[in-house]
């Protein structure tokens, strides 16, 4: 290796034997003033690999790295006018993170940034200059990453969410560095993640769920209703207004999305939307709306009468329900894919349940296409019907659609698909 570290009285040193390399000529030994330690030699054996990197390159600037160096006289002779190029830990701390607070960002990627920086970035790449980080070093960060335990989806998140975006900005919009070292990581440096499907509840396990929470934990039903019949992202679902709940029309307006206690617009314009909902969403909704609710009012509150956060809700109640009902243990997130596979089962077309759940029908079609059969129209929420026996005490006025089409509201068996038609239909089918 053109760089190496050794030892020498018990002090650590690099030795430089770079010859017939684009780097140049060079062949000396550098001190460092550090004792021989692990943790000075991982330290410096990190270094000694850049360095090797740079001068097979030809990019290697001995001033830069030993300005007062054995052979810096030389080198101060025949060097080139020195940039000035801050290091990642300057211009992470000093210029990148300070831009990157909300709005501007949103909360959850700044806490991203923050983690990925202090656990595995500057740690690896903190001392060097902007424009010394090569391709080698990047095969390397990976490798250590993954040898750390992360997985290989995280490490990405780590390389290609956070380092990157930090040195495209110093490339595009600091101007510090002229050259995008990912551009030249072959086409396929990630291997291809194997998809994960959708993982739905039955209408057995939906309905379980449903009575737990009706049965055990009434204060967070209407959430957990509203989720299983809108099919709404728990983001959408957490950032829900009584402003954007009109309970006399049974129509709900998705304009917000709330994470880590930051409200943010939806995940793209085409979620932006405004849905109709069934009669037991409505009358849960009503059963629940305090006497003096505001327009800006969350709709669903916790314990304490604050906005639901989400992962304490999944820790603390939905895995408890799972647990409780003998339920396969799947994220809250899968009460969205039930939705949806549920209204394809029953042959509702994707173009409706797309715009249903603010989503692309190329995203129903390539996650969802499984459960998609003979698309037939007629009122988009017949298979919910099951719901009207899980709301207690009187029921309101059904809106005239639902009074309209009350006759084929569907009752679902346990494998979860919905069966309509007439009372003597649906007992037939159900003895099938």
């Amino acid at each position: 290796m053109p760089c190496a570290i050794r030892v020498r009285d018990g002090f650590l040193v690099y030795r430089l034997r770079c010859r017939g390399l684009p780097g140049g000529t060079y062949e000396s030994q550098e001190r460092t003033g550090l004792r021989d330690t692990p943790a000075n030699r991982a330290k410096l054996e990190a270094r000694a690999r850049v360095i090797s990197d740079e001068m097979r390159a030809g990019a290697f600037d001995y001033l830069r790295w030993f300005p007062r160096g054995a052979k810096a006289l030389h080198a101060v002779a025949t060097s080139k006018p020195e940039r000035t190029i801050p290091t990642l830990r300057e211009y992470a701390h000093e210029i990148w993170l300070p831009r990157k607070v909300p709005p501007v960002v949103r909360a959850w990627c700044r806490r991203d940034y923050v983690k990925h920086l202090k656990c595995h970035i500057v740690p690896a790449f903190g001392d060097l200059p902007l424009d010394t980080i090569t391709p080698a070093a990047l095969e390397r960060f990976r490798a250590d990453l993954l040898n750390k335990g992360l997985t290989l989806k995280t490490a990405r998140n780590v390389i290609d969410g956070t380092l990157r975006a930090l040195l495209r900005d110093a490339r595009t919009v600091d101007k510090l560095v002229s050259h995008d070292v990912f551009a030249d990581l072959p086409p396929k440096w990630w291997p291809r993640r194997p998809k994960i499907k959708p993982d739905p509840f039955d209408g057995a396990e939906r309905d379980a769920l449903l009575d737990y929470f009706r049965e055990k934990r009434a204060l967070y039903y209407p959430f957990v209703l509203t989720a299983f019949a809108t099919g709404m992202r728990p983001g959408e679902l957490v950032g829900l207004r009584w402003g954007d709940v009109d309970l006399q029309r049974g129509k709900l307006m998705v304009r917000r999305s709330r994470t880590l206690h930051e409200d943010n617009a939806p995940k793209t314009e085409g979620s932006e939307r405004t849905i109709d909902l069934h009669v037991a969403v409505v009358e849960s909704l009503r059963q629940r709306k305090p006497l003096h609710a505001t327009d800006d009012t969350p709709v669903f509150l916790n314990t304490e009468g604050r906005p639901i956060f989400g992962d304490s809700f999944t820790k603390h109640e939905w895995h408890r329900a799972l647990r409780a009902k003998g339920i396969r243990p799947r994220k809250f997130y899968a009460t969205r894919h039930t939705f949806i596979s549920l209204a394809l089962s029953d042959g509702k077309p994707p173009q409706w349940v797309a715009e249903y759940v603010g989503t692309s029908v190329a995203m129903i079609v390539k996650h969802y296409g499984a459960f998609i059969e003979n698309p037939a129209a007629g009122n988009m929420l017949d298979f919910l019907g099951s719901l009207d026996g899980s709301v207690g005490g009187s029921k309101s006025p059904r809106p005239e659609s639902d009074r309209d089409t009350s006759r084929n509201l569907g009752v679902h068996t346990g494998s979860g698909r919905a069966i309509s038609g007439t009372a003597e239909s649906r007992k037939r089918a159900i003895n099938r």
